[in-house]
C-alpha cells in the first residue's frame, strides 16, 4: 500500500495553512503545517517522508528563502512551491535559482497550486 505524499505548508498566516492544509487533505494529501521556520526546523519529524514544501517567503522570523538555504543542504532536499503576498519582481527571478518549483503570488490560484504540485509529485 502507498501512502499519500506528504506537503508541508509553512506560513505566518493562520487562514493561509488553514485553507491550504484543507485543499490538500481533499486532493488526497496528507500534510502538515508551521507557522514558522524555526518551528518546521525544530520539529524533529518535520522533514521526514515530505514530499514537497509550501514556503512563504515572507515570514515572522527566518525568511522563507532563509529557511529553504538550509533545507538545500541536505543531501536530497523536497522540492519547494514559494509563495508570497508581496508585489517584489524580483522575487519570481530568484526562486527558481533556490530551487523553487515556482513562486504563486497570493491569493492563490488553487488550480495553478494543484497543477504544480501533480507535475512536481509525479516525476
Amino acid at each position: 500500500m502507498r501512502l499519500s505524499p506528504r506537503i508541508v505548508i509553512i506560513d505566518d498566516e493562520r487562514s493561509v495553512r488553514s485553507g491550504l492544509s484543507n485543499l490538500l487533505q481533499s486532493e488526497g494529501y496528507d500534510s502538515d503545517a508551521f507557522d514558522s521556520a524555526e518551528a518546521f526546523l525544530h520539529h524533529e519529524s518535520a522533514l521526514s517522508d515530505a514530499s514537497l514544501l509550501i514556503i512563504d517567503i515572507k515570514l515572522k522570523g527566518m525568511s522563507g528563502l532563509e529557511l529553504y538555504r538550509r533545507v538545500a543542504q541536505l543531501a536530497a532536499p523536497p522540492p519547494v512551491i514559494f509563495i508570497s503576498g508581496h508585489e517584489d519582481e524580483n522575487l519570481s527571478r530568484y526562486a527558481p535559482e533556490f530551487g523553487g518549483v515556482t513562486l504563486l503570488r497570493k491569493p492563490i490560484n488553487i488550480e495553478t497550486l494543484l497543477e504544480q504540485i501533480r507535475r512536481e509529485l509525479s516525476v
